[in-house]
Formats: C-alpha cells, structure tokens, sequence
C-alpha cells in the first residue's frame, strides 16, 4: 500500500513540474515579444479644451509635448506648467494601466510582478517567496 502511495505521490508531483514548467514556457515565449510590446508602448492624453497633448513611454516617462497655438493664449506660465503636468500625470497614469495589460498577456495575475504593478509594494515581489520560507516582515525584528 506504501508503494502504491509512493507513486501517487511521485505522479502528482511530475503533474504539478508539467504545469511550472509550462507556464515558465509560456513566460519565456512571450518575453521577447512583450519585452518589444513595452519598448514601442506610448500613451497619449489631452487636456480637457484639447490644446494640450502629453505622451509618456511604458515607464511614464515624458516623450513629447504637444501644444496647441491657442494654449500660449489661454493659458498663463503658471497655468500652463500646470496644465502640462496635471496632463503627463494622467498619461503616466494610462501608462501604468497599459503595461499591467501588455504583462498580463504572459505573467500570471497572481505573479508578484503582477501584484507589484498594482500596488507598487516592493514586497509583493518576493510574496510568494516569503510565504515559502514563512518570513513575516511585520515579526522580523523579533527573530
């Protein structure tokens, strides 16, 4: 009965390496092919009137400004500068939610890159690895 126990274990356990070792393929496929998707990726928004357009890279980052003739006129210095920066924020805002979609395309929602990009917690990139190794941050003065 023991041996018997012992292959239905040793089944499930291969069952189980065929599923990783599948979703590790699948990531790793994907990668090159999301690794452009990331590098191409832009996300544009406009003010409110339209005379103001911001673009921002996968990473939030300003690429380029676009201004309208009429926003020198209907906009002073400060509520121009305003304006641009309310807009970039609201893209890289856009852009934070595009990445999460292009990633989601390969990684697992429950990965900790995944529940990283929505939270923006550091530590839910180790998460599944403190849950392995029963590391509580909150008790880790105590050890």
């Amino acid at each position: 009965m023991a041996q018997r126990s012992d292959r239905d274990a040793n089944w499930a356990l291969r069952e189980r390496f065929a599923q990783v070792h599948d979703q590790y393929n699948k990531l790793r496929s994907g990668m090159g092919e999301m690794q452009a998707k990331l590098h191409a990726y832009r996300a544009t928004e406009k003010s409110r009137d339209g005379l103001i357009k911001v673009q921002v890279d996968a990473r939030g980052r300003l690429v380029k400004v676009d201004l309208e003739p009429a926003a020198l006129r209907s906009y002073s210095a400060t509520g121009l500068a305003e304006e641009i920066t309310r807009v970039a924020a609201k893209a890289s805002e856009a852009a934070g939610a595009g990445v999460s979609a292009i990633m989601a395309e390969v990684m697992p929602a429950d990965s900790g890159a995944m529940s990283f990009l929505r939270t923006n917690d550091m530590n839910d990139l180790l998460k599944r690895h403190d849950d392995i190794m029963d590391y509580r941050p909150e008790t880790r003065d105590e050890r």
